[in-house]
């Protein structure tokens, strides 16, 4: 076959179609999978997080962004936790849920998403929970700020934006509280 116009275009056409076939078929198969991951992994981090309790619920929140859940065990509410997340990482968004008791301190988190740095903004994950540190936060019941900003939490050594970040979507948290609103 001879290479004109033509028989390139629809060569490149039929390739298209069928990797565009391809990927719809694969994104059908893994979608449901995918899902139910990230839902497996939402439980666990409530189990994390939280208090003791026996389920929770999705509530409301003032911002349309962040998702309130209300935790409770023999029928009295326990706990919250709030889906948050900043966009001002050093490599984009970061989603986190964060655990609260009924007085709104911070009872614990857990870093669902983000695109940081290994070995360095990756570490928040455990950076923030080191117990007898000065950048612990769990047990904190006020707004979080690093010492670089005039805080108390110190940062992740080589990841101030990252450190900066989390604070804020830990503030964000914080302020779609029930009592704080």
């Amino acid at each position: 076959m001879k290479s004109t116009l033509t028989t390139m275009t629809l060569s490149l056409t039929g390739i298209a179609l069928a990797v565009g076939a391809i990927l719809g078929v694969v994104h059908y198969a893994t979608e449901k999978p995918i899902e139910q991951a990230v839902a497996k992994a939402k439980d666990a981090a409530m189990g994390e997080i939280l208090p003791p309790f026996d389920s929770y619920a999705a509530g409301e929140t003032d911002s349309e962004e962040l998702t309130l859940y209300t935790a409770t065990k023999d029928g009295q509410q326990v706990g919250y936790a709030v889906d948050t997340y900043s966009d001002n990482g050093f490599g984009g968004r970061i989603g986190i849920v964060a655990g609260f008791d009924t007085a709104g301190v911070l009872t614990g988190y857990r870093v669902m998403s983000h695109a940081e740095t290994p070995g360095l903004g990756a570490k928040m994950d455990e950076w923030f929970r080191e117990s007898g540190t000065g950048h612990d936060v769990i047990g904190s019941s006020a707004p979080l700020k690093v010492t670089k900003d005039g805080g108390d939490v110190d940062a992740i050594t080589g990841a101030t934006i990252t450190s900066r970040a989390f604070a804020e979507a830990i503030n964000k948290a914080r302020e779609a509280l029930p009592q704080k609103r």
